[in-house]
């Protein structure tokens, strides 16, 4: 859309003389952004790109090292077939989970604030004021940080290395209070869970309540695996030797255990008959090994919460748990995030990329310089005949370009255009027309009637 003019009051209408096309154009029209000759230069450019980068054909007697470029373009695609393998490579390992264990550790604590002098052990009158912003009240902080860094502290690329905060690391914390519902309706019970598309990260949690007295708080914190593990029964646990595992872990220790016995079937591997210690698991004689991984599921649960138990004290004004909690977990090998880099190194390929484009540009040079000196050589050689045919050419080029079809009249001059093995076609068809041509005059003739028009 063009940008509209302001309403004006119209003046009256009068005659006027009748104006020429290019007047009569709308005064929207001046209005439409033209593109400039730099813009137009670069997509034009960007249309007509060359691409190919082969030299032209009996180059090498005119430049010898014609012959050292074309060793170097197939050693480069060589070059390239390994580094499209090896990028592959990379990628499928990146489609792989490496992990690498960590120790995160908790610590708890909490403060208290405007609580009474006798919990505190201040004469303070003041103290004793419940009203305003004056009521007791405590902050219980749960927080926790990695013990070792992912690099060594003295590189000077750890600094810029974002570190995983706590939270990450965690799906849910539960705080179960000690206290009397009835003075703190508020309830006992508080919970916070990670959410799924949040990608929020904190270094701790703190809880703020009400309250003027020690309190015992039960800490359960649950962590956020990827995969996830599972708590196996005590009969799947005898069986393949584990108490907690992730469920490819525990299949393939299901599937070391069926090997080990034999109990696969003589005809169909993929039948498994159960001895007594699968039957009791399984709850069936035979079973397809597909199946397990479904049938097992009764005998998985979620891992133990990692639980600590503390007290909340307000006769300080600060209290720190003289113990810390470590938990082992599973973080990204900083080694994944090289091969990532590696894979997805832009400015290594468009470095390439600008010299690729040098490359063709140098080979199209050389190819219009190939062509200057084949044109210049042919016309060295025989000056009157080059010229000749190459008007000929260009006057053929032209009547492409208008089109038109007629006959170059300076080719019709020369007898080599009749001896070309096309004329007797021309002539045979020509004459066949001419005969249909006037057998139909002479049957128009016998009825009496016109002949048509030429």
């Amino acid at each position: 859309m063009y940008p509209q003019q302001p309403q004006q009051q119209q003046p009256p209408m009068v005659p006027a003389p009748m104006m020429a096309p290019q007047q009569a154009m709308p005064a929207q029209m001046a209005y439409r952004k033209r593109l400039s000759e730099a813009d137009a230069l670069t997509k034009h450019n960007k249309k007509k790109r060359p691409t190919d980068r082969n030299l032209p054909p009996k180059i090498e007697a005119f430049v010898p090292e014609c012959k050292l470029y074309a060793e170097l373009v197939d050693f480069e695609k060589k070059l390239d077939a390994t580094i499209m393998r090896k990028r592959l490579d990379i990628q499928e390992a990146l489609g792989k989970p490496t992990k690498i264990k960590r120790t995160l550790r908790v610590y708890v604590s909490n403060t208290s604030a405007h609580q009474t002098s006798s919990q505190q052990g201040t004469n303070d009158d003041s103290a004793f004021d419940m009203t305003g912003n004056n009521t007791p009240s405590w902050t219980l902080k749960i927080e926790g940080r990695l013990l070792d860094p992912l690099m060594p502290s003295s590189s000077s690329k750890n600094a810029q290395q974002p570190q995983q905060k706590f939270t990450s690391f965690l799906r849910s914390i539960h705080v179960e209070l000690d206290r009397d519902p009835k003075l703190y309706p508020e309830g006992n019970v508080i919970e916070w869970h990670r959410q799924p598309n949040n990608a929020e990260q904190h270094d701790g949690v703190e809880i703020t309540r009400r309250g003027d007295a020690n309190i015992n708080a039960r800490i359960s914190i649950e962590p956020d695996y990827n995969p996830q593990p599972f708590k196996l029964s005590n009969i799947l646990a005898e069986l393949v030797d584990m108490k907690q595992g992730t469920k490819p872990q525990i299949v393939m220790a299901i599937w070391s255990y069926i090997k080990a016995n034999k109990l696969q079937d003589a005809e169909d591997k993929r039948v498994i008959h159960c001895d007594q210690r699968l039957q009791q698991l399984l709850n069936a004689a035979q079973v397809h090994f597909g199946q397990i991984p479904e049938l097992i599921n009764q005998h998985l649960s979620r891992p133990d919460p990692v639980v600590i138990n503390y007290t909340i004290r307000v006769d300080k004004e600060s209290h720190q748990s003289p113990q810390a909690y470590d938990i082992d977990v599973e973080i990204d090998s900083p080694v994944r995030q090289k091969l990532a880099n590696s894979v997805s190194a832009t400015q290594l390929q468009k470095e390439i990329m600008s010299l690729d484009e040098r490359i063709v540009q140098c080979v199209q040079s050389i190819n219009n310089s190939k062509i200057k000196r084949d044109f210049l050589l042919q016309f060295s050689e025989n000056p009157v005949n080059f010229i000749n045919k190459w008007i000929a050419s260009q006057a053929r080029d032209l009547e492409v370009i208008l089109g038109e079809s007629k006959i170059n009249l300076e080719e019709m001059r020369r007898q080599d255009l009749y001896k070309q093995p096309w004329v007797k076609e021309a002539v045979f068809h020509y004459l066949t027309a001419k005969v249909q041509q006037r057998m139909q005059e002479l049957l128009n003739a016998q009825r009496g009637t016109h002949p048509p028009p030429q």
